[in-house]
């Protein structure tokens, strides 16, 4: 009986050493796919009854502004946590991201219109360019507000001095949609730009990220079909360009 692996192996009756790299990773992520499913089981639990606090407190007629602003954060913030949780759903079952036709511009406009608070606490200056010619894309809304929050939040984090963030969509060479997110932050750096997408891969310190965020981000990019990539220059900023198919 011939060795199960036997048609990867080299002449030299070896399995290839990237081969073998290949199978230890695929290992990796599907153990680390089933822990993800585990740590949304417990998150969802104790986020559900965050969320439900929040929302009736906000029903309350005489709360104080100061009172009032808190619990709209918290419950944002709530909200935020649980689409991080369903695209931790969507890297470990690979799911179907695909939807009704979306339009990439009104999903901007609320991601905008949801971080406007963060930008103005940072001092940070928000161009938007949009094409209002675009076709729809078929994917599903609430995973594009996943990719762009992230996106965005990311930016704006990254100007901790103030700045511009531009925000502009147009039309690929190819017919697809096409959405920049760009900062005027500080740039990254030659040898950490390869890495930005690997999981658990982080700049930030302890507490401050996972280093799932973009990896999550490009898992979701091409499960619509698209592709995402990134450019950047130490001390002038960085651009992400978000590619989605038209539909």
């Amino acid at each position: 009986m011939s060795h199960p692996l036997a048609k990867y192996m080299n002449d030299e009756g070896r399995i290839p050493e990237e081969l073998l790299e290949q199978l230890a990773f695929s290992e990796k992520m599907a153990e680390i796919g089933q822990l993800a499913t585990g740590m949304v089981h417990e998150i969802n639990t104790p986020l559900s009854v965050i969320v439900s606090a929040a929302q009736m407190i906000m029903r309350e007629e005489e709360l104080p502004d100061f009172v009032r602003e808190m619990v709209e954060r918290i419950n944002k913030e709530a909200q935020r946590l649980s689409q991080f949780t369903k695209g931790l759903l969507t890297f470990a079952r690979r799911n179907d991201c695909s939807g009704r036709d979306a339009d990439i511009n009104q999903v901007l406009r609320e991601v905008m219109t949801f971080m406007k608070y963060e930008a103005q606490k940072r001092s940070i200056t928000v161009i938007e360019e949009l094409d209002f010619h675009l076709p729809s894309v078929a994917a599903d809304e609430n995973r594009l507000k996943q990719i762009f929050i992230n996106l965005v939040m990311n930016a704006l984090q990254a100007m901790e001095q103030g700045g511009a963030l531009m925000v502009r969509t147009a039309i690929a060479p190819d017919g697809s949609v096409e959405a920049q997110i760009a900062d005027t932050g500080p740039g990254i750096t030659p040898e950490v730009l390869p890495r930005i997408f690997e999981p658990f891969y982080s700049t930030k310190g302890d507490g401050e990220g996972t280093g799932l965020g973009l990896f999550i981000t490009r898992t979701i990019v091409e499960l619509m079909g698209g592709r995402i990539t990134v450019q950047s220059v130490v001390g002038e900023g960085t651009t992400f360009t978000t590619v989605i198919p038209a539909a």
